[in-house]
């Protein structure tokens, strides 16, 4: 898909980091935007910035991990915008600690956003999308994460992991019935975002502003991060990676492959 102008964009977390990155490129190419976020503030602040710059804008302060709010969501966007010609399921949550250290609920939290929150949004969405009948694409986003393990990650990890599976089987599913409605799975690097700043302890209720990690190696901009998932969406790319790291992939696979313990160390991306 590469003309967007006049169709519908859905943005789940959008009101910080990628999926507001994601939401203003989507407006700057001239579609109707429905967005969604847990935060208030943020939400709030995104649309009045949509709305001050003339874009069609539906937003719903929405916990993706409640199905049926999720289902309510896509019947108001459906019905006032149109079926999406583009759904970001982006919402999730991070939380480090050793593996041990996550009591159930702290599980049941992570899977319910991160999991099931990009479920939910299949489910609510891809109905008219099918029905409708027309070029679409789903971009779930995973992380680095969804295809190789760190220390200190083991659910941010599992349910990455678990989004590239849903991902790609949704992929193969879409293919086998011959329709025309792509699918990606978003892995981003290191992206200036407020899941970094929270990390460090810093209060990001009110929207992205003056990052704490800016400036260190590796990092890009939430900006840049949307231009290149924008350049995958156009050339109907199912990896979008803004950061290559396949000779440590290729690592990893070749340890496997001799039934090896993998290397432990950590992400290192390619020049």
């Amino acid at each position: 898909m590469k003309d967007f102008r006049n169709k519908t964009a859905i943005v789940t977390g959008a009101g910080s980091g990628i999926g507001r990155a994601l939401a203003l490129r989507c407006a700057k190419e001239g579609m109707r935007v429905a967005i969604a976020d847990v935060q208030p503030a943020r939400l709030h602040s995104l649309t009045d910035s949509l709305s001050a710059s003339g874009v069609e804008v539906l937003s719903a302060e929405l916990d993706v991990s409640d199905a049926n709010a999720q289902q309510a969501f896509a019947k108001e966007c459906i019905e006032t915008l149109g079926p999406p010609a583009l759904l970001f399921n982006n919402a999730g949550i991070l939380k480090v600690g050793e593996t041990w250290s996550h009591d159930s609920d702290e599980w049941e939290r992570m899977l319910s956003i991160n999991v099931l929150g990009v479920v939910n949004g299949i489910n609510a969405f891809l109905p008219a999308m099918l029905e409708h009948g027309q070029a679409a694409h789903i971009i779930n986003t995973g992380s680095v994460g969804s295809l190789v393990a760190a220390p200190g990650m083991a659910q941010y990890t599992a349910t990455k992991m678990a989004v590239r599976g849903i991902t790609e089987t949704l992929a193969r599913d879409l293919a086998a019935r011959g329709v025309p409605i792509d699918v990606s799975l978003l892995c981003p690097g290191p992206v200036l975002t407020s899941i970094g700043d929270e990390l460090m302890g810093v209060d990001t209720s009110g929207g992205d502003g003056e990052h704490l990690l800016a400036g260190q190696p590796d990092f890009i901009t939430a900006e840049e991060c949307a231009t290149r998932v924008f350049d995958a969406i156009a050339e109907r790319r199912f990896w979008i990676f803004t950061h290559p790291f396949k000779g440590y992939l290729r690592e990893q696979a070749e340890a496997m492959l001799r039934d090896e313990h993998p290397p432990y160390r950590e992400v290192e991306f390619d020049a």
